[in-house]
């Protein structure tokens, strides 16, 4: 099939990196993700979930899925899951390809964001967290933007802080730091969200 070469690309990266959880690049495509995409989704998906999972409540919210998308504060509809699917969160997590479909256009909509807010003028900043360093690629801001891309979020205090990541607002309910991400998520293809590949591939 056309698509060979770009899966066991897919597959070798994959194994380049230890996933924790979530699903691989194999099973992302096989939902309906880009060859070209499907090793940052595995990177992000290892961060986030599996197709099936919901995540505890934490601070009154719960997320579902392979990326996380969560529900309004106190409730099992609204937030992003509503925002970007169109049926119940049981339904959502029965529907790989609904999960793909809808991280696809997150991730489009919170690129257009980044670049709004001035947020991608961390590309080319050298980070560390916890003993781990990386450069930032438009990959990074992307898995950054799983905390969001706004004004306010937690990557936008990371840049206004001059790239700090020991600044106070750079971490969500459970502690996560945006550095994290940004770090771990350094060094992927993301063209076909930004339209613009700076030249990783994973």
């Amino acid at each position: 099939m056309y698509r060979s070469r770009p899966i066991l690309a897919a597959v070798a990266c994959l194994f380049a990196t230890v996933a924790l959880a979530g699903e691989n690049a194999v099973s992302l495509m096989n939902a309906g993700m880009s060859a070209d995409c499907a090793d940052y989704a595995a990177n992000v998906s290892a961060s986030e979930g599996s197709f099936g999972s919901t995540s505890p409540v934490v601070n009154g919210y719960a997320c579902y899925g392979a990326f996380q998308f969560c529900s309004a504060k106190n409730s099992r509809t609204g937030g992003t899951v509503s925002q970007y699917y169109k049926g119940t969160p049981e339904q959502f997590l029965s529907d790989p390809q609904a999960q793909v479909s809808a991280w696809m256009r997150y991730q489009k909509d919170e690129w257009a964001k980044a670049q709004s807010n001035g947020l991608t003028s961390a590309v080319g900043q050298r980070v560390c967290y916890k003993g781990e360093c990386a450069t930032l690629t438009q990959s990074s801001i992307l898995k950054a933007c799983q905390f969001g891309c706004g004004s306010e979020g937690k990557l936008a205090n990371f840049v206004k802080s001059g790239f700090d990541c020991n600044t106070a607002g750079t971490k969500d309910g459970a502690g996560t730091s945006v550095c994290k991400y940004l770090v771990s998520g350094s060094g992927y293809n993301v063209a076909c969200i930004t339209n613009n590949n700076d030249g990783y591939d994973c």
